[in-house]
């Protein structure tokens, strides 16, 4: 299937899982780059700003928007060099910087918006991100899957120390139909059904973005996929309510580091979910959702 088409059907089908959460695509500009976002209509009621992982973008969070709709203004935002926001070639993508940007993306977003305060919910490196953006008025935490307390290796980490460059590992280096299948395995405990014309588009876009994600990558983690800043003091100060989510079966970050974070901040929950791995907001979606509802109120 011709290249083209396979994107066609692709932008089909994400607009229309767009439409499902009720949520519509809009951009900002912060220091001369494009911000892309998704947002939904209930501007009236508690803001929750959702913020992707490392090597992710905006629509992973698309399963778990479906099931907060109507109960939350949504704001789901594409990192800068990720999704559809700008690849910055030049910017440092540290978890400083990163954070750094994400304030200023936030802070301008508000302002426009009219918004006083609202909550975040950080998934994996996004989990470090949000933490560090310590400057902005965030209610409250939601950390899913998030680095940031090490205690144990993990069956990729360790992987990860018996090669010489680990850009060259199999899971980074997606390029086949079956490398993707593999990945989703490790990331899924129940890999999403995905159609042949979407999985090519995304192998694609992959290939294309190949080098730029490795610069990415190599900014953020070291070469035992750890991330360079431990953040275990940050936690322990943190004060905002805090709810940590865990997939039991995560195979990127040791379920004991749910518990370490879990004991380094002091006004936190933790929920784990049984058969889930890393993306617990596609694993247990309702679930998920059912808890930032309690949670949030």
């Amino acid at each position: 299937m011709p290249k083209q088409l396979n994107k066609w059907l692709y932008e089909k089908t994400r607009n229309m899982l767009r439409w499902q959460a009720k949520v519509t695509r809009k951009s900002i500009e912060v220091d001369g780059y494009n911000i892309a976002y998704l947002e939904s209509k209930n501007k009236r009621k508690k803001t929750l700003i959702l913020v992707h992982g490392l090597n992710d973008e905006k629509e992973s969070w698309l399963m778990l928007a479906s099931a907060l709709k109507d109960k939350y203004h949504l704001i789901l935002i594409d990192l800068l060099g990720s999704g559809e926001s700008d690849m910055a070639m030049d910017f440092a993508y540290t978890l400083h910087n990163q954070a750094d940007f994400l304030e200023k993306v936030i802070a301008k977003m508000m302002k426009a918006k009219g918004i006083d305060s609202f909550s975040v919910a950080g998934h994996s490196m996004g989990g470090l991100v949000i933490l560090l953006a310590d400057r902005l008025p965030i209610d409250k935490f939601i950390l899913i899957d998030t680095m940031g307390a090490h205690v144990k290796l993990t069956p990729l980490e360790i992987e990860a120390q018996k090669v010489d460059d680990i850009s060259q590992l199999p899971f980074l280096n997606i390029t086949t139909k079956k490398d993707f299948k593999e990945a989703m395995k490790i990331s899924m405990y129940k890999p999403l059904y995905m159609p042949n014309f979407m999985i090519a588009h995304i192998l694609a876009n992959k290939a294309s973005r190949l080098e730029f994600e490795i610069k990415k990558l190599f900014d953020v983690i070291d070469e035992n996929i750890r991330p360079r800043e431990n953040l275990e003091k940050e936690l322990s100060q943190i004060q905002q309510q805090t709810l940590i989510v865990w997939g039991k079966e995560d195979l990127g970050i040791d379920l004991a580091s749910a518990y370490k974070m879990h004991e380094l901040i002091e006004n936190s929950t933790l929920k784990v979910y049984e058969k889930c791995r890393h993306y617990p907001q596609i694993d247990k979606p309702k679930e998920l959702a059912t808890d930032i509802v309690t949670f949030l109120g």
